[in-house]
């Protein structure tokens, strides 16, 4: 929603989508403010009559070379699609392409319905080519280290816009808790965090564990409430949005990722952003958001060793929670919607 509250201040935008698009909820999710006027809404006619998602996805990238061509710029808001002209890209994970893909930990191996639904897709859309002019665009420096070896072009690091977190509670004021936050899905290794904490409690830290975000696969979500149950020190929490997300993010001593392919984190950007002191795992996009390598952590050992000693450690909380206040300076609205604009005219400018 940002990259759309940025273009709109030079550009009539128009949206092409092949499902919904609820304004009033992605306003409220990225706090943004784009009135409906400010936009318009293209629906793409791609279902058939056979209900294949992967047959209707494949039908809509096929058309973007037809609707790029009523445009004087083209913007793919996550991912790179091929609009047959220039275009921006904005990119925020490494699923973005098959090459960048291979360096998932667990490479490309994933369902094989999921290889099946990619295969009928790419058929159907006759695989189209993006454009040598193209500007892509990475959410962290980390993700473009790691897309440089696609060799698609012009690429570029614009960090994102963190969501606007009032200051939570003063620090003695806050419980000793220590936050997952998060969609719950298998990248983000939901388990090793509570081995994490557990590890660190049996050597001292009396904190407890809140898991929090919007589920994501249903087995891997059965999964972790299993291994909720099996500990009175662990509470999961169904997603939490507006004045309840500011509470919970407000009120707790600790954040917690152990994504090991976060190309940014907007989680825990967010915690950080609050007010909470998070331990990220290294070499990865996060180290842009956690600055101090002292709270970054290459084992789970590691990670439970830190728990223990910044809970001893008095003069390192007031350090670290200071250097976390600089988030939100750091990735503010302004910074990113002055480099999109930025950008945006030069892609125009170059086609004069």
């Amino acid at each position: 929603m940002w990259i759309i509250a940025a273009l709109v201040e030079d550009y009539d935008v128009t949206v092409y989508t092949r499902s919904g698009f609820d304004l009033d909820a992605l306003n409220a999710l990225a706090g943004t403010r784009v009135e409906p006027t400010d936009i318009t809404l293209r629906m793409a006619r791609v279902e058939t009559i056979i209900p294949v998602g992967a047959i209707a996805a494949g039908n809509f990238v096929r058309s973007l070379a037809n609707v790029g061509a009523d445009y004087s710029l083209r913007v793919s808001a996550s991912g790179a699609l091929p609009w047959g002209r220039p275009a921006l890209h904005f990119l925020s994970s490494l699923d973005w392409s098959p090459d960048v893909r291979a360096q998932l930990p667990y490479g490309d191996a994933v369902p094989l319905r999921t290889r099946v639904s990619r295969v009928v897709a790419a058929l159907v859309s006759g695989r189209p080519r993006r454009n040598a002019g193209d500007i892509f665009i990475a959410n962290s420096n980390w993700l473009l280290r790691r897309s440089k070896m696609s060799r698609q072009g012009d690429m570029r690091v614009i960090h994102p816009v963190v969501p606007t977190i009032p200051v939570g509670l003063a620090w003695s004021e806050r419980e000793n808790i220590v936050l997952v936050f998060g969609r719950i899905s298998p990248e983000k290794e939901i388990e090793a965090c509570i081995r994490i904490v557990g590890a660190a409690r049996a050597s001292g830290f009396p904190g407890r564990l809140v898991i929090a975000g919007p589920h994501g696969e249903d087995g891997y979500v059965r999964r972790i409430r299993a291994l909720v149950a099996e500990h009175d020190w662990i509470e999961m929490l169904p997603a939490v949005v507006s004045r309840e997300k500011e509470k919970l993010l407000g009120r707790v001593k600790y954040g917690l990722n152990a994504c090991r392919i976060e190309a940014f984190g907007i989680s825990t950007a967010e915690m950080a952003a609050a007010g909470a002191i998070v331990l990220a795992p290294a070499d990865t996009g996060q180290e842009e958001i956690v600055t101090d390598q002292a709270q970054i952590y290459r084992t789970e050992v590691e990670a439970a060793q830190l728990l223990v000693a910044l809970e001893r450690d008095v003069e390192w909380q007031v350090r670290a929670v200071a250097c976390s206040a600089d988030v939100r300076e750091r990735f503010n609205p302004s910074q990113f919607t002055d480099a999109v604009r930025a950008t945006a005219r030069e892609l125009v400018e170059r086609k004069r």
